[in-house]
C-alpha cells in the first residue's frame, strides 16, 4: 500500500512544478528570440526605407576637363569632355533621377545658347534612379564635346564647327541645374 502525501506536501510540488515549467518556457523564449536576431535583418534597415530625395536637397555641379581633372583651356584640336557631380546635402540617403532622358547639358558663349544635348537624337534615353547617400559626390560618365553647334539637324558630326572664344557650361539634371556654370576657353 502506497501513502499519498498529505495536501500541502502536492502544492508545494505544484508550484515548484510551475516555477521550473515558467523558467523553461523563458529559456526557450529567450534563446529564439537571440537566435533571430542574429540572423534576421537588424531593426533600423526595417525603418530606414529609402524615400525620393526632397526639393533642394540635390546639388549639381558642371565640370569640364579630361573627365577626370578640371581644365579650363583646350586647343582647337582637343574635345572638351563634359560631366557633372550629384551631392546629397541633406541627412539621410534618397533616390534621385539621374538617368541620360533627364540630363541637359548646355554651352553658351554669353548668353547665346550655341550648344545643347536636347537637339541629339535623344530616342532610346531612359530614366535612371540612383541612391544618393548623404555627403558622398557621385559623378556622371564624361562626354566629350565634338566643338561644334548644335541646331534642328543635330548636335554632332556635320554641324558648323564652333570658334576659338570662351564658353560656360552648365547642366540640368531631372530639372535640378547646377549651382555654377563651367568657363573655360577654346584657343
Amino acid at each position: 500500500m502506497s501513502r499519498r502525501p498529505p495536501p500541502h506536501i502536492i502544492r508545494r510540488r505544484r508550484v515548484a512544478g510551475l516555477i521550473v515549467l515558467a523558467i523553461l518556457v523563458s529559456l526557450i523564449w529567450w534563446a529564439v528570440a537571440s537566435i533571430a536576431a542574429l540572423f534576421g535583418p537588424p531593426p533600423e534597415a526595417e525603418e530606414a526605407k529609402v524615400t525620393q530625395c526632397a526639393p533642394g536637397v540635390v546639388q549639381v555641379t558642371a565640370l569640364v576637363g579630361d573627365g577626370e581633372t578640371r581644365l579650363s583651356a583646350f586647343d582647337i584640336k582637343t574635345d572638351p569632355v563634359l560631366w557633372f557631380t550629384l551631392n546629397n546635402t541633406g541627412k539621410k540617403a534618397c533616390t534621385f533621377n539621374a538617368g541620360p532622358k533627364v540630363q541637359i547639358y548646355t554651352i553658351r558663349i554669353g548668353d547665346e545658347v550655341i550648344w545643347s544635348n536636347e537637339q541629339c537624337d535623344r530616342e532610346g534615353l531612359k530614366d535612371q534612379k540612383i541612391t544618393l547617400n548623404p555627403g558622398k559626390e557621385e559623378k556622371a560618365v564624361p562626354s566629350p564635346w565634338l566643338k561644334v553647334y548644335s541646331n534642328n539637324a543635330g548636335c554632332g558630326e556635320g554641324q558648323p564647327a564652333a570658334l576659338p572664344g570662351s564658353y560656360t557650361f552648365s547642366v540640368s539634371v531631372n530639372g535640378v541645374n547646377s549651382g555654377n556654370a563651367e568657363t573655360f576657353s577654346i584657343e
